[in-house]
């Protein structure tokens, strides 16, 4: 599919068809990347990856993102953002950011748990966390709840 970036709406050529929803994956194994990417756009959903802490700042501001996939465990690059997300969730936060984040992480439920509540307390939309490995289906079926105007909470 092909899109065009206006930092508001994305446009599907193929379709004709203005989409809103946009998902902004921020892992660094590209593996799970390119899975949660093909997920969001069966579920509708422009979708962007970042691999790199490096990459998060600009893609953020040009896709500005409806729903964030974070991993925790984020490589450092130089970048200044940490290896466990909380950093970018800083960023995310110093930028109004206004996007429904999820955590998709390998790491324990505890630190998920935390690094929600952190998140929370930077004023950012958590909504909920999601162990590795991950079920397509029911990561799928809340991408979708959450195109709605239904609130959805996530955890395993």
């Amino acid at each position: 599919m092909t899109y065009a970036m206006d930092n508001i709406t994305m446009i599907d050529f193929d379709s004709g068809v203005l989409n809103d929803d946009r998902l902004l994956v921020i892992d660094d194994n590209e593996d799970i990347a390119d899975i949660l990417e093909e997920v969001g756009l069966d579920a509708g959903y422009s979708v962007q990856s970042a691999h790199k802490p490096n990459q998060v700042q600009k893609i953020y501001q040009e896709f500005n993102p409806t729903v964030i996939f974070l991993d925790l465990g984020l490589i450092e690059d130089g970048s200044g953002y940490g290896d466990e997300g909380l950093d970018v969730l800083r960023y995310l936060s110093e930028q109004n950011c206004k996007a429904r984040i999820v955590i998709i992480s390998g790491k324990s439920r505890r630190k998920r748990e935390l690094t929600q509540i952190q998140g929370q307390g930077l004023h950012l939309s958590m909504v909920g966390h999601i162990s590795k490995p991950f079920d397509i289906d029911k990561i799928e079926l809340m991408l979708i709840k959450m195109r709605g105007t239904e609130r959805v909470t996530i955890s395993d």
